[in-house]
């Protein structure tokens, strides 16, 4: 038995009307969840009381219930850490006002166009932090770089007076005559990028004071020996 396929001319396909086409109804899902049933609304609904109530629907009401004492908790708890971030950011944002306040105190004639308030946050008060401490970096950098060199002379003048060489003896306190000479050409250098003064921390800067006073102490009480030394030869003599 032959089978003839309809097989669609080019004019039918043309034609709007002799298309049939079947749309399938398409159900809608809703992306939001139902609302869950609190135990009341669950005691509503049943309209009965708890005491009526039977084993499987007081499981479902205790069930229900206990849910919501969670989220109540959870909810308290939630509030609770809310409170005290609040507070521990309020604490920092006023333990950082009170120290750039005390550093523009200290350093008004550089740090007077750079303004703090009570209301700023955390974050905008560290980065006026930084701002004020690359400042006053800038502004110490050229007498701490004098204090590094002026170490280094000094390193250099005992090592070889260590090895009973004389040829350097004075050179650290001939370098420290020349301050006023030598600090203005730091001051360039530092302005003109030439020497980075980035890494001069707090930290650094008080280990390169502390250092330059050892050294200091040192020679002082190796000239008080060598005096001393001199006065007993003159008795003896």
């Amino acid at each position: 038995m032959d089978i003839q396929e309809d097989i669609p001319t080019l004019d039918s396909l043309k034609n709007p009307n002799n298309l049939s086409l079947e749309v399938e109804d398409v159900e809608t899902v809703e992306d939001t969840p139902p609302p869950v049933e609190t135990h009341l609304e669950y005691k509503k609904r049943l309209n009965k009381k708890v005491s009526e109530f039977t084993e499987e629907e007081k499981k479902e009401y205790n069930r229900l219930s206990q849910n919501k004492k969670r989220k109540e908790v959870k909810f308290k708890e939630a509030e609770e850490k809310k409170e005290e971030d609040i507070k521990a950011d309020n604490k920092k944002s006023t333990d950082l006002y009170n120290q750039l306040f005390v550093l523009k105190k200290k350093f008004p004639e550089h740090l007077d166009d750079i303004h703090i308030n009570k209301e700023m946050n955390v974050d905008t008060l560290n980065e006026k932090k930084d701002l004020i401490m690359k400042i006053i970096t800038q502004k110490n950098s050229d007498a701490i770089i004098f204090e590094t060199l002026l170490l280094g002379c000094r390193t250099i003048e005992r090592g070889l007076n260590y090895a009973e060489i004389e040829a350097l003896d004075g050179y650290a306190e001939n370098v420290d005559e020349a301050r006023d000479d030598i600090i203005p050409i730091l001051k360039e250098m530092i302005d003109l990028g030439e020497i980075d003064t980035s890494m001069l921390t707090p930290q650094l800067r008080l280990m390169i004071v502390m250092s330059s006073v050892a050294v200091k102490t040192v020679e002082k009480n190796n000239d008080k020996k060598k005096n001393e030394v001199i006065a007993e030869a003159l008795d003896t003599s």
